[in-house]
Formats: C-alpha cells, sequence, structure tokens
C-alpha cells in the first residue's frame, strides 16, 4: 500500500456478513437515551419521538471487546464506555495501541464517516518519505458495564429533518460539521495547524444544559473547557465584600479594599472565561461577572491546572457546548507533543494580556510586539501549601505575580513575623530585578493556600525585554510603577511626561532653568554632527552659563571657566562636554526640588496619567 491511501474499519465486513436480528429498545426508553444527548437542546417531547424512532438499530457489546460500526450511520453510547482507536504504521508494519484518540461516554455521539475523514487527513507519516497510511479506526468497548449503542442511517435523520427543517441545522451541525472550525474559535487555539486540531476534534463532546442549571461551582475542582455553540450563560461569584460587611458589620470597607475586591473579581473572570463577555449588574449576596454568548469558551484554567474553579457558570436558557476534558487535552499534547510549547506560550501570552488589563504594573502598557517575547520569557509555577518560595537575606533574581491562590510575607524583623497576606493580582519580589547589584530579599514569602499559581520572570529576562529593547521610556514607566512614592528623579526624568510634569512644578518654584540646561545637555550629548555641536553648545553657553545668561544655572565657578574655555577660546565640543555640569544640575535638583515635587500635584497628576494610583496612608 506504500504511497497509497488505505482505510479500512476493522469489523464492517463482519457487520454485513453477519448480520444479527436487530435488538429491540422500546421507544420509551429510546427517549430516555436521547435526552442525555445534545439533541435534546433541540428537541419537543413530540419531536423527541419522532427522532428516537429513526434510531432503529440496537449495538450490543462487553468491555475489552471490539465492536462493529457502520461508517453510515450515527451512533449514540447510551450505556458504557467506548475507546476510539487507531493504529500507526512503521515500515515494518503496523503498531497497535499508539494512536488513542478519546473515550466515548453515556450521551456522546460516534459518527463512523467523520472519524474515518477526520483520521485521514491527519495520519500523514514520514518513513524515509512521505508515505500517506492510515490504518484500521478500532472501537472497543471499555470501562465495567455492558456497551450499548443505538444508530440511525444519514437518510433516516434526513427525512426526519425534511419533515422539520428547522431543526436541520442543528442536527447536521451535530452529526456531520467539522468540530475542528468550532475549536478554531477559540484563541488559544488558533495558532494550532488545522492538522493537529483534527486529534483534538475527535475527543470533543457535545454537552446539553437546561435552563437555570449550574455547568460548574465555584471552589469545584475543573475538569473541563466548554465553548457555547447555542444559548447563553452566566459567570457569577460570591460577593466577597457582603461575606466580609456580614462578618464586621460595625466596619465599613475602604475605597482601597473595595478596589482590591474589584480586581480580584475582574481577575476571575479573566481566568475562568474568554471570548465574548457582557459585564452584568451584582445583586445581594453574588457578583454576576460576565454573560457568555455564542462563540464565549470558559473554564480553559481546567486544561492546565489541577485547582479548584474562581468562580460558578450557570446557563440562562436551554444551553449547548462542546467541551475538552483535561484528560483528553493532556493525552492530546502528548500525541501532538511539536505544539505543546505553542499552546502553553498561547496560554501565557493570554494570561500576560489579561493581567495588564487590571493595571498590573509589570504588565501595563506593554506594546503588543513585546507580548509574546514576554510571554515566553515568563514562567507558570504550581506550588503546593507552606511551600517557601524565597527567603529573607536571599539574593534576589526573579519577580512574581499571583495568579490564584495567597502567599503569607514574613520577616525577622518583626514582632508578630507575619506581615500580611497577598492573593490574586498581587505582586511580590520586584525589587530584585530594579537593581543592577545583587539584591538581597528584605522578607519571607510562604504559600498559604491549598494551591497557588504563579507567574514568574527572571532579572535576565526583564533586562532583555525591557532595559536593552532600546525603549527606556517603557523601562522607567515600570520602575515608576513599582517604586511609586519611592521613585527617584532618575526614574521621573527618563519618562517624557516626567520631565514635562517637574519642568512645570520647577517654573512654579523660579527654577524652570535647571530642567532647561539639564534636557537641553541630554540632547546635546547624543548629537553626532560636530558642527551642529559647536552651535549647540554655543547657544548653551549663553542662555545659561554666561554672566549676563537670561537663564542662569547655579554651576561652580571652575566648571563655568572650564566650559568657556572649550567652547570660546579653544573651539573644541565633544559630546561629553557638558556631562559634568548636567550632573552637577542633577544633583541639585534632587537635593533642592525634588522632595517638595513628590509631594505636589504634578506629581500625582503625572503619575495618575500613567494610570499608577497613589494611595496615601
Amino acid at each position: 500500500m506504500t504511497g497509497k491511501l488505505f482505510f479500512s474499519v476493522r469489523n464492517i465486513v463482519s457487520t454485513v456478513m453477519k448480520r444479527k436480528k436487530k435488538a429491540v429498545i422500546p421507544l420509551e426508553t429510546l427517549c430516555d437515551y436521547l435526552k442525555h444527548t445534545p439533541f435534546d437542546q433541540y428537541l419537543t417531547p413530540v419531536t423527541l419521538s419522532e427522532f428516537a424512532s429513526c434510531f432503529d438499530e440496537v449495538v450490543k457489546s462487553r468491555p475489552g471487546k471490539e465492536i462493529a460500526l457502520d461508517p453510515h450511520k450515527v451512533y449514540v453510547v447510551c450505556q458504557g464506555e467506548v475507546d476510539l482507536s487507531t493504529s500507526y504504521p512503521e515500515v515494518e508494519g503496523k503498531v497497535e495501541a499508539k494512536g488513542f484518540l478519546c473515550r466515548k461516554r453515556r450521551g456522546d455521539i460516534i459518527n463512523v464517516t467523520q472519524t474515518e475523514r477526520d483520521v485521514k487527513r491527519r495520519m500523514t507519516v514520514k518513513i524515509g518519505k512521505v508515505i500517506d497510511v492510515a490504518e484500521d479506526i478500532i472501537t472497543t468497548g471499555s470501562g465495567e458495564a455492558d456497551i450499548v449503542l443505538v444508530s440511525s442511517t444519514m437518510k433516516s435523520l434526513n427525512d426526519f429533518t425534511a419533515v422539520h427543517p428547522e431543526l436541520a441545522a442543528p442536527i447536521e451541525a451535530i452529526c456531520i460539521s467539522s468540530i475542528e472550525d468550532r475549536l478554531l474559535t477559540i484563541s488559544f487555539l488558533k495558532g494550532v495547524p488545522r492538522s493537529k486540531l483534527n486529534v483534538l476534534a475527535a475527543m470533543c463532546r457535545y454537552e446539553a444544559f437546561d435552563a437555570n442549571q449550574v455547568v460548574f461551582s465555584e471552589n469545584s475542582i475543573g475538569t473541563k473547557l466548554y465553548l457555547v455553540l447555542s444559548g447563553t450563560a452566566q459567570v457569577v461569584a460570591k460577593d466577597k465584600m457582603s461575606s466580609s460587611r456580614d462578618v464586621e458589620s460595625s466596619s465599613r470597607p475602604t475605597s482601597s479594599y473595595k478596589r482590591a475586591i474589584e480586581k480580584s473579581i475582574v481577575l476571575q473572570r479573566s481566568f475562568e472565561c474568554g471570548g465574548n463577555q457582557k459585564p452584568l449588574l451584582s445583586s445581594a449576596g453574588e457578583v454576576t461577572i460576565a454573560e457568555l454568548t455564542t462563540g464565549s469558551f470558559f473554564g480553559e484554567t481546567a486544561l492546565v491546572f489541577d485547582i479548584g474553579r474562581t468562580c460558578s457558570v450557570k446557563t440562562s436558557e436551554k444551553s449547548l457546548f462542546l467541551t475538552i476534558d483535561r484528560t483528553d487535552f493532556r493525552n492530546f499534547l502528548r500525541i501532538c507533543h511539536t505544539i505543546e510549547a505553542t499552546l502553553t506560550t498561547s496560554i501565557k501570552k493570554r494570561m500576560v494580556s489579561k493581567l495588564s488589563s487590571l493595571g498590573i504594573p509589570f504588565l501595563t502598557g506593554i506594546p503588543e510586539e513585546m507580548l509574546t517575547s514576554l510571554a515566553t520569557s515568563v514562567s507558570i509555577q504550581e506550588v503546593p501549601m507552606d511551600h517557601v518560595i524565597f527567603r529573607q537575606e536571599d539574593v534576589g533574581d526573579a519577580f512574581y505575580i499571583i495568579v490564584h491562590g495567597s502567599v503569607r510575607v514574613e520577616t525577622n524583623h518583626n514582632e508578630e513575623n507575619n506581615l500580611g497576606t497577598l492573593g490574586p493580582g498581587q505582586y511580590f519580589g520586584e525589587m530584585s530585578i530594579l537593581f543592577s547589584d545583587e539584591h538581597t530579599r528584605n522578607a519571607t514569602v510562604v504559600v498559604s493556600s491549598d494551591k497557588t499559581i504563579l507567574l514568574s520572570i527572571d532579572k535576565d529576562s526583564f533586562q532583555r525585554i525591557f532595559v536593552s529593547s532600546n525603549n527606556p521610556v517603557l523601562a522607567a514607566e515600570f520602575e515608576l510603577r513599582v517604586l511609586k512614592h519611592s521613585a527617584n528623579l532618575k526614574h521621573v526624568l527618563a519618562h517624557p511626561l516626567g520631565v514635562t510634569s517637574f519642568r512645570d512644578f520647577l517654573e512654579k518654584e523660579h527654577a524652570g532653568e535647571n530642567i532647561d540646561f539639564w534636557s537641553a545637555a541630554e540632547d546635546f550629548s547624543s548629537c553626532t554632527c560636530e558642527s551642529v555641536r559647536m552651535e549647540k553648545a554655543k547657544s548653551m553657553w549663553l542662555l545659561f552659563c554666561a554672566d549676563y545668561a537670561d537663564r542662569q544655572v547655579n554651576l561652580p565657578h571652575s566648571m563655568s571657566a572650564k566650559l568657556d574655555e572649550y567652547i570660546n577660546t579653544k573651539n573644541q565640543c565633544d559630546p561629553e562636554l557638558f556631562d559634568a555640569a548636567r550632573k552637577e544640575i542633577f544633583k541639585l535638583m534632587e537635593r533642592d526640588n525634588f522632595a517638595r515635587y513628590k509631594n505636589s500635584t504634578e506629581f500625582s497628576d503625572f503619575m495618575s496619567r500613567l494610570g499608577i494610583l497613589m494611595l496615601r496612608v
């Protein structure tokens, strides 16, 4: 069969040659079976009975036995479990059990024709040269219970939809539509090659829910990702502010506490749902975070992390979801190991993007072109209760952002030892990446929840992405967000808005000439044309340094005399000519003006323009 496509369903021949008398299932029982399928989403009691009549054949088997399926029929698993697998060819022959696809359970649909088409598309195996070979689809009973399947021909289903045309689209979508088209609507799968998505498509399931039914509850362990195919659902979380007021009714939540709660709620939404979300209003005891409509997906953290759900999801009306189970997804990554890194990066990029939208200092304002580089560089760490992330006096080499869970901050210099607890959206260890020397930790950080998820970035990666990225403004803004009131003049003047803000303040203090001279000296040092530098040097001398200068700056006499000699006598103007004078004026502004500036409205307005919240305690 080399060079040709060969495909067979192993036991179809035995099905045709050894046809047994059809088993019969009462119509009422058939209807009950179909109520567990996605078809039930669209059927009334009357159409359900008519639809059930299409499934006129029963297939029974036992665990461990191969099951013969007709490629021209659609099957519904009514009882037991069924494994779908395939065999991958090698040069010397087939190797069994390498191509496990998925396990189908009660209510799942098996369409051999669709599975056959998907396997043909994906099974391109390189053996010396490209050989298009695909072997048997093997359908085997699994689990402990006996297996019961019911089947319908496509002709019977077409006859049914001819009578009920309003049901044609959903039935066709469930029976013969390409699942990978649905998967491509999930943002973190958009970069996955279509040939790889075919494997994942075989592992997906349809799940239907009635109106006002809970899909999953807050704090339950997540096991699936959901994609909304029809209907609507709401993402809800417990009103923690309301709970707090119940405990301490005598104290009113502060504005900073409210902001922390709001950020926590937004963070919950960020990691439980994606796609098209419509924010809704709150109600007593419960916060409705978002409404999920067709095309939205949610619960994706369950594919990566074994943690409790951060919120609940319940349907607003009858809804149909396409689901991916975590176990199947991990099998998918093992089978398609070449794309695991791509998927992980996509998930990290989405995390970084969502955290950026929350105003977390390290991530806010990152240009799109840097996002992929940062997502590649950050690490996701899943750490257990009481794990020590770092100890006081350790040399710092990374900072951390909390995605899920909490950490406890402790110090040896505090009588009570425990300084407090940090939760989702908060960060720690930032000072280690802002200093070039070996900065030591000033506290110990310990995991305080059952399981905590952190994003971390090491100092080298930060320096490469921010400092060495030819984007000093971004690096300055980063430092300002972290340091806030602890920022020094260097950080303010590294940002164009900071220069403008500080100039406005100095003008009020009648010292605007200092910042103007400093800016002119900065510009002078970067000038590469000697004739232009000379012109600039003479202009700066006349404006700032001469005895009769209109905006004279306070330089030592010896420094002014040296500038006079080089500019007006020697006609020398190296780029470093004003370096000493610039540093002198910088020290003067830092000593005489900067402390007052940090308590001024100009500084507050500057930080506000950057979106940095300045809290006064």
